[in-house]
């Protein structure tokens, strides 16, 4: 079996299917073109902001690495850049769950100059030796003396991730706001624009039905001849102010249409916009959570360690009291063993040789 990783699409990502690769060689990362397309088993993405030889991917003596190739936008590994644009970076070791980003956002203008703005690729990468064995990364705070739990680097990490997506998203709505005020402007004055014009066609159309009044009056003071002539200017003049009053319509129909039609993108990006919202606080929500736990496993620790220096202080006192205790008793019997010598002593001097014989 071969090595193996996998890519997850973020949330915050240029969408991409995710990818099963297999580092039976290194693994070229970069744009499609016409002779590579993207699969779920290579690492071509339809991405504009990546280049054709963006990145290589490959395994090498039990560990995963990952090398910048002169792309332009840049590699990134947990938010960290592997070199500056246009040079090829060294082989930096990754680690299962890292966050690996190809690329960086980049905003242009379209032909009617609104702004769009081109994602990036940010995925979550899972690494497996050939044997199966996930490629994690080795954890940085272990306390094996002490009963409790260990916390590992991913997931103080993974924690990290989360507030800092959440800070991302939090940007990404203000930004969005601003846009949908700047909209919600423009469409009232289209609306005033719109109102204007109705406004001045009804003005239009009575300046014509006055003049239809004035020629009936005429008609019936003046001759033929001159009624004849007044039609003509009079037929002028309408079809003057008709003209002018379609195309003040025109106009107003289609300030109303462009409105129509950015009230209803406004009211897709709020939606998109209360979504994104609401995904952001239930991961903010989440992450409190989990630093509360985590911050509640340490003072456990913290509290279990505390317990364990008064068990070992109060064993060091009985320790020093038995000491002391084993001292004295050592003392009294050493004295009442010279007594006891002395004794000894004294009842020899006592008894005579002659006695003994006599017996």
């Amino acid at each position: 079996m071969a090595a193996l990783a996998i890519l997850t699409c973020r949330p915050n990502s240029h969408p991409f299917q995710e990818r099963h690769i297999s580092l039976t060689e290194p693994i070229k990362v970069g744009r499609s073109v016409a002779r590579a397309r993207p699969a779920v088993n290579n690492g071509i993405f339809d991405c504009k902001v990546l280049s054709r030889n963006h990145a290589l991917l490959w395994y090498e003596n039990g560990q995963f690495y990952l090398q910048d190739t002169k792309s332009s936008n840049g590699t990134f590994v947990n938010n960290q850049r592997l070199c500056k644009g246009g040079e090829e970076s060294t082989a930096r070791d990754i680690f299962s769950g890292d966050l690996i980003q190809f690329g960086v956002d980049v905003m242009e203008n379209n032909r009617r100059g609104d702004k769009i703005t081109h994602g990036c690729i940010i995925s979550t990468i899972t690494l497996y030796h050939p044997d199966g064995r996930e490629a994690k990364p080795t954890p940085f705070l272990n306390t094996p003396n002490l009963p409790g739990i260990t916390i590992q680097s991913q997931d103080l990490y993974q924690l990290a991730q989360y507030l800092q997506e959440a800070l991302h998203r939090e940007k990404m709505l203000e930004q969005k706001l601003l846009t949908l005020q700047q909209l919600v402007h423009n469409t009232q004055e289209a609306s005033e624009s719109g109102w204007q014009a109705l406004i001045d066609e009804d003005k239009l159309l009575s300046r014509l039905e006055v003049l239809e009044n004035q020629l009936h009056i005429y008609s019936k003071n003046h001759s033929e001849d001159t009624v004849r002539q007044e039609c003509v200017t009079l037929q002028e003049e309408k079809l003057q102010y008709e003209t002018t009053a379609k195309e003040s319509l025109r106009r107003v129909l289609q300030e109303k249409l462009d409105a129509v039609t950015k009230l209803s993108d406004l009211e897709r990006s709020l939606s998109n916009s209360e979504e994104e919202c609401g995904h952001v606080k239930e991961m903010c929500e989440h992450a409190q959570n989990e630093l509360h736990q985590l911050a509640e496993k340490y003072q456990e620790q913290l509290a279990a360690e505390k317990e364990l220096k008064d068990k070992l202080q109060e064993a060091e006192q009985k320790l020093t009291e038995e000491t002391d205790k084993a001292e004295q008793e050592k003392h009294e019997l050493t004295e009442k063993l010279e007594q006891m010598l002395q004794q000894e002593q004294s009842l020899s001097t006592k008894v005579k040789p002659g006695s003994l014989t006599s017996l």
